[in-house]
């Protein structure tokens, strides 16, 4: 007996409702290098940067990791370091197995729409988006590992200890059944008892107040993501269905929340993490920041290429420029092209990043990046500060 391998879909049909980010076409324009800095060496903050140090960050000069007076072994002594780098891509899809990191492929192992699977593998909200009924929108969440920097070989910056060498599917929400089932994500979840109700969302609207202001998240309040909302219940569906740019967000929030849960997700951040990450269970949301890649890039820059929507021959006209298209003519804004003539004006962020904390209010750095005919898909590019001991007695290079 023959059984039918996974097929990756493309064409016509998978690209109405799954796009080609392009997000390889876009590693250089695209992404937000400036947020690489600041960088924290043996305790000193260097060459500036929009993207601050984050609270709870190591602070002091001189480390030292391993060694054993019983097996005779001298520990490794050297100095701290710290700095932002891109690790993850999530994508963020109304559609399940849809992904536009792959080019707009469908991930389904037994049909090119994926319905036969998502009754019981996270489900699918109808096909994807949103119940007008309970004015909610649910996205599937698919998490890839991605240390730029390693992949690229753009530096001898040490990868310090992410654990990331390379592209790889770590996490999806449709192998999840307590992706669309409030029951058993609360099963799985007891403590959303605590926090999902009105008392967690005052934590939420004063985080929120202070992200508003310039201040960075609260760790200590781990069941909030901010102005997004409540990481509890951690499911696909929430009540912003007005608002797909803080949705995908909620949504993406709850799957790094998930993967620290779950064991996936290590802590990088701290003095506890110089000789190597540590496992937690609860999210340290000021470790990461984040930028929108798709449909609209947070760099304002001009794309490298255009997104084609499908694998068929389109006519130009059908090729949607990705991201804030800049013209020459207009410095401070982006022009996004779209079929029929219509232009959408994609005004830079109001916090002057390309790179935003976990919570902000979309309204800092990207409500107007939803863009009509992408079918309501979302790509981040998640940056996470990283600590280390760099060696320089008794081992050469990163401890972790």
């Amino acid at each position: 007996m023959s059984v039918p391998l996974p097929a990756l879909a493309s064409g016509a049909q998978v690209a109405t409702m799954c796009p080609d980010a392009g997000v390889f076409k876009e590693l250089i324009g695209g992404v937000c290098w400036s947020a690489l800095f600041p960088l924290r060496i043996a305790g000193s903050t260097w060459f500036g940067g929009n993207s601050g140090v984050p609270n709870g960050a190591a602070s002091g000069a001189v480390c030292e990791c391993g060694g054993s007076w019983k097996h005779l072994t001298l520990p490794t002594v050297g100095i701290q370091i710290g700095y932002w780098q891109p690790t993850m891509l999530i994508e963020a899809v109304s559609h399940p197995f849809c992904s536009p990191v792959l080019g707009g492929v469908s991930l389904s192992p037994s049909s090119t729409t994926g319905n036969q699977w998502t009754g019981s593998w996270g489900g699918n909200i109808g096909t994807g988006t949103s119940t007008g009924q309970h004015n909610s929108t649910f996205f599937n969440v698919q998490l890839w590992t991605f240390p730029l920097i390693t992949m690229m070989q753009l530096a001898n910056i040490p990868d310090c200890n992410t654990g990331y060498s390379g592209m790889n599917l770590m996490l999806m929400s449709e192998v999840f059944p307590t992706w669309n089932n409030d029951l058993l994500s609360f099963l799985a979840s007891p403590e959303e008892l605590l926090y999902d109700n009105p008392i967690g969302l005052i934590g939420s609207a004063e985080e929120c107040a202070q992200e508003s202001v310039g201040a960075q998240p609260i760790d200590n309040e781990y069941w909030t993501a901010g102005c997004w909302g409540l990481l509890y219940p951690m499911v696909g569906s929430n009540l912003d269905g007005n608002d797909p740019i803080q949705a995908s967000s909620m949504d993406v929030s709850r799957m790094i929340a998930m993967g620290f849960r779950l064991g996936f997700l290590e802590r990088t951040m701290g003095n506890s993490t110089l000789c190597g990450p540590r496992r937690t269970y609860v999210l340290p949301k000021a470790q990461f920041r984040f930028q929108i890649l798709f449909p609209n890039d947070e760099t304002n820059q001009e794309p490298n290429a255009s997104i084609n929507l499908g694998n068929t021959t389109q006519p130009s006209a059908q090729s949607i420029p990705p991201a804030n298209y800049v013209t020459p003519a207009a410095s401070s804004q982006g022009t996004v092209a779209q079929p029929g003539g219509v232009n959408i004006q994609a005004p830079p962020t109001q916090s002057g990043e390309c790179t935003h904390w976990m919570g902000q209010s979309p309204f800092q750095w990207g409500e107007w990046d939803s863009q009509p005919a992408t079918g309501g898909n979302y790509v981040y590019l998640v940056w996470q500060w990283t600590n280390c001991c760099l060696g320089i007695i008794g081992h050469q290079g990163p401890t972790g």
